[in-house]
């Protein structure tokens, strides 16, 4: 075999190699975390206001908790029950499985999500919500 025949086996091994990997990344999910994540970002500094609303809540503060038993989120609210706003399960690697909530705690200020049919793995839990003239937002990751 001469050195031309070798130099088209390189060639070919090269261009096959080409074409698979564009193949393989052609078929890739490339789609971004949120719909209007550019809208968002543009409008981030009211978020951070939101998160620092929140913290200055002190002891008024929701919790978020995860009872793996009962494959329930619980959300309590203290102090003023009626907190009304959004509760948002985020799947950041699909965001087809993503559901919004109505953030409406009962009487004892609790408020059930049931989570056994989510899919297993990481979720972010964002909560946002608007009490006396003052925005509020929260954001915990939980693996279910």
């Amino acid at each position: 075999m001469n050195w031309g025949t070798k130099i088209v086996i390189v060639f070919v091994l090269f261009a096959g190699l080409i074409v698979t990997l564009v193949t393989i990344s052609m078929k890739q999910d490339v789609s971004l975390v949120a719909k209007d994540y550019y809208v968002q970002e543009i409008a981030y500094q009211d978020q951070i206001e939101r998160i620092k609303n929140y913290k200055k809540l002190g002891a008024e503060q929701l919790r978020i908790t995860y009872d793996d038993s009962r494959s329930v989120v619980v959300i309590t609210a203290p102090g003023n029950h009626k907190r009304e706003g959004e509760v948002h399960f985020f799947r950041p690697s699909d965001a087809s499985l993503d559901s919004k909530y109505a953030l409406k705690p009962n009487g004892d200020g609790h408020q059930y999500f049931d989570v056994k049919n989510f899919k297993k793995g990481l979720w972010k839990i964002k909560i946002s919500w608007q009490e006396n003239g003052r925005e509020y937002y929260e954001e915990k990751t939980l693996v279910i």
